[in-house]
């Protein structure tokens, strides 16, 4: 027993569970950091519509605030750029004292313009900016003009996006995709017109195939339960994450979950895909807008099917042993020790 004051925390996210406080219910509860428990306090930026965005991160930021001048807290964090911003911008002032820790912090488009003003001015105050590739650290540094050191390489540490086995929903072979960010299903589409043989399904959103017509071997499900798209990877001979340009830094929830599955994978070559695929060994990694060496990599796989069972093997020992929650709560706890374990 203790009787320091607790380390307390102050969670602040765009998660409408207002009973959500990130890492709390995982870490273990007799957890302490020089003699001091952990106390945290969730707060939500959610709001009713996309359109009302700026006011729930206002209402949030502004609540932080004023549960902050009654009593201080000892560390902020915050999850993603546009939950960092505002909460510096609105709570600043009332958290100067604590330590801020921006997790996820992962842009899909860089911010240019007054937008990137605003936001460079905000982050100046952060402690630290916890992301999830090597490339991420000297991207956003230079991004922003900030200490190259305040960019923290924390692990996607997620579980296994399914808990069971869901029921085979397409009875055919067939290739997978999935996800709505910063993908490039043109590229998708090109190759999937070279090889008519072979089926893909595609899960994502419907401004993801704008102007775009699909071939009749191709075929797009929308805004699926989560469940069900998840199946879909499942059960594909091979998962499939084609992203815009060589610089986005976006997919790894879709690319560690579905290694989680033991999924073999062909990802683009983007910004911070070899921090977790190795060529051939945990996926397969090809060129940003390049359909022939996407057609090659599929083929490559579909004709090869050792392989394509011995890399989603390799990947899920991968994941399993660098992607868990477990090694984000390490991640966690060994900051709380750096930054409040000395006496």
């Amino acid at each position: 027993m203790t009787n320091k004051t607790p380390i307390r925390i102050a969670n602040i996210s765009n998660n409408p569970d207002p009973d959500w406080v990130w890492l709390r219910d995982l870490m273990p509860r007799d957890l302490t950091v020089n003699g001091r428990s952990l106390e945290w306090t969730g707060y939500s930026m959610a709001a009713k519509s996309p359109r009302l965005a700026a006011l729930g991160r206002l209402k949030g930021a502004r609540a932080l605030a004023r549960d902050a001048r009654k009593q201080p807290f000892d560390l902020v964090v915050s999850h993603g750029p546009w939950a960092t911003a505002w909460t510096e911008w609105v709570a600043g002032p009332a958290i100067n004292a604590a330590k801020h820790l921006a997790f996820s912090f992962n842009y899909t488009d860089l911010p240019t313009g007054v937008r990137k003003s605003l936001m460079q001015s905000a982050f100046k105050n952060v402690d630290g900016f916890a992301v999830f590739t090597d490339a991420e650290q000297g991207l956003y540094a230079d991004l922003f003009n900030i200490d190259q050191s305040r960019f923290l390489r924390a692990p996607w540490g997620v579980s296994s996006p399914l808990t069971k086995i869901e029921p085979r929903a397409v009875s055919e072979a067939y290739f997978a995709a999935l996800g709505g960010e910063a993908r490039d299903y043109e590229v998708l589409c090109e190759a999937a017109r070279a090889l008519p043989a072979i089926r893909f399904i595609v899960v994502a959103r419907p401004h993801n195939f704008d102007g775009l017509n699909p071939p009749p071997n191709l075929e797009v499900r929308f805004n699926l339960p989560f469940n069900e798209a998840w199946a879909i990877v499942q059960y594909a001979e091979a998962a499939i994450i084609p992203l815009r340009s060589r610089e986005t830094p976006c997919g790894l929830v879709t690319l560690v979950g579905a290694m989680h599955l033991g999924k073999a994978q062909i990802v683009t070559d983007a910004a911070g895909a070899a921090d977790y695929i190795k060529d051939r060994e945990t996926g397969l990694l090809v060129p940003a807008r390049d359909s022939a060496a996407l057609v090659e990599a599929i083929k490559t796989l579909a004709d090869d099917p050792e392989l394509a069972m011995r890399i989603g093997h390799n990947a899920k020992n991968y994941a399993a042993q660098n992607c868990s929650e477990d090694n984000t709560i390490q991640f966690f706890t060994d900051l709380l020790k750096n930054w409040f374990g000395k006496h």
